[in-house]
């Protein structure tokens, strides 16, 4: 124990300027969080220049988590374990005491700063930080296993900064070809399929590189480590059933989903189709019905197959839609889009469609009325809250300690608005309801991230028939609303069979201007 300690004190000493400016950069991200605070946006604008309000705080977003991977090469390399010239391994050293007065260092000055930086922050925005020190040790967590665990691999098979900067650039190379291969592979958008098992790959292999490289310096084996945890990364893309893991998670109905779903008539005067980036977007209208009153539906994805008789046909693979089906819905629109040379081959006569639709099926529970006070309230499973004014559409923004709300669902009687409305629209009659959902998912204590509190905002989006759009006021100060906590049901695919169908009715278009 007591040689842990001297290589401790030792490296603080070495590396004391390194420690300083990663302390600075945490501090002033402290100091950019709270006046993030306590200055709306236009008051930034206005005592900033537009250089200072926009590109400075996402400067110091970034050096953050940079100045922590620069300090991990830094240690790391101190003792360097690249080559077969280590003048560390003629001391008396243990490399596991090494091992450990390295990740010791770490834990000082990168984990313990952030962890004090975070209960102060909570503290600051009125949150006690003692009722939140599971989700905090959470987020040093997250921190350690996917930041200083990659970094220590890295700077463990690089001997010095140059060549860490170079590993580094094959790093950034190797996730914009995973990118650009996840835009090309079919219904990968939609499912991942295999999150557990990259991310379990992903620190194992961390792990080891790291424990091979104190225990034996085997660095050429070590780098081939890297190498083949890119292929099997890649491999796991390329090969996972997508198609086959969706089907399992939704299958198809038997009648238990609680929605009828048809296809609406094409509105009129749709002009010109958009041609971007070589694709044409349709839009198909389907109307919505026999949703019982506490349940809704989430619109995940979908499959459009579009056939003709001369035998053309086209697949879109799944695609994700993120639409919300509530028992006040009357109707709402999905959308795909189509390679335009396929459209030219399919828009002369009409075609057959057939579609699945993936939904998540939810009841509405726990509801419950609340008023929206002045000022600064805390509400129910989200945090502090202040409404807005017209600058923000007339929502609420809240500041939620951690992570947001599971499913958290907010209903409004749009009619009900205490905010003003504007002369040139027209007033929502009552009964017309306007929804949103703030939702997390995960069960994890803590979201990822530098800051522990996390800006959430609330704007009510109406859900009516197509074509009669009434004007939401929004959300203001005496605004009755009713908040739920939606329980998951279960999830299914929907098939919808639309025969004689005219793509060209359907195009979207502004009527206008074409884009060739």
């Amino acid at each position: 124990m007591k040689q842990i300690w001297t290589i401790l004190r030792k490296d603080a000493r070495h590396h004391w300027p390194e420690i300083a400016a990663s302390l600075a950069i945490l501090a002033t991200f402290a100091w950019a969080e709270i006046y993030s605070w306590t200055h709306s946006r236009n008051a930034a604008y206005a005592s900033f220049s537009l250089l200072t309000a926009s590109f400075l705080p996402g400067l110091v977003n970034a050096l953050v988590p940079l100045s922590w991977i620069f300090l991990i090469v830094r240690v790391v390399q101190g003792e360097p374990l690249v080559g077969d010239r280590q003048f560390w391994v003629t001391r008396p050293y243990d490399w596991k005491v090494l091992l450990a007065a390295k990740v010791l260092f770490i834990v000082t000055f990168i984990n313990l700063p952030c962890f004090a930086m975070d209960a102060f922050l909570l503290a600051r925005a009125g949150f006690h930080p003692a009722h939140y020190v599971v989700g905090l040790l959470w987020m040093q967590l997250m921190w350690i296993l996917f930041i200083c665990l990659p970094a220590g691999a890295l700077a463990s098979v690089t001997r010095t900064i140059p060549q860490m900067l170079l590993a580094l650039l094959l790093v950034a190379l190797f996730m914009i070809g995973m990118i650009a291969l996840s835009q090309v592979i079919p219904n990968s958008n939609f499912s991942s399929g295999s999150d557990w098992w990259t991310g379990f790959l992903f620190i194992a292999t961390t792990v080891t590189i790291i424990l091979l490289q104190y225990s034996r310096r085997r660095t050429a084996a070590a780098r081939w480590l890297i190498a083949g945890l890119f292929a099997a990364l890649a491999l796991i893309m390329v090969l996972t059933p997508y198609r086959s893991l969706i089907a399992r998670a939704y299958p198809l109905s038997q009648g238990d989903v609680p929605v009828e779903v048809k296809l609406l008539p094409a509105q009129t005067n749709r002009g010109s189709y958009y041609d971007q980036g070589g694709e044409v977007s349709i839009q198909l209208p389907l109307s919505i019905s026999q949703l019982p009153k506490d349940t809704f539906v989430d619109l995940d994805g979908m499959i459009a197959t579009l056939t003709n008789a001369n035998g053309v046909r086209w697949d879109s693979g799944w695609t994700v839609q993120a639409r919300n089906f509530f028992a006040d819905s009357q109707s709402a629109e999905i959308s795909f889009q189509v390679d335009r040379r396929i459209f030219d081959q399919l828009k002369s006569a009409p075609v057959s469609a057939h579609l699945l639709l993936a939904f998540s099926t939810y009841h509405d529970t726990n509801q419950r009325q609340f008023v929206v006070p002045q000022g600064e309230f805390q509400m129910p499973d989200v945090g502090l809250c202040s409404a807005s004014g017209p600058a923000y559409f007339h929502s609420i923004r809240c500041r939620t300690p951690l992570r947001r709300p599971r499913f958290l669902l907010i209903t409004s009687d749009m009619a009900s608005s205490t905010c003003p409305w504007d002369k040139q629209d027209s007033p929502a009659p009552p009964g017309l309801l306007a929804h949103d959902s703030v939702r997390y998912g995960d069960s994890d204590p803590a979201e990822m991230g530098i800051s522990p509190l996390h800006e959430v905002d609330i704007y009510l989006s109406d859900w009516n028939t197509l074509g009669t759009r009434f004007s939401n006021p929004g959300i203001c100060p005496g605004t009755p609303l009713t908040l739920s906590n939606p329980e998951f049901v279960g999830r299914s695919r929907v098939e919808l069979q639309i025969n004689n169908l005219s793509l060209t009715d359907y195009k979207r278009g502004s009527g206008k201007i074409t884009f060739r």
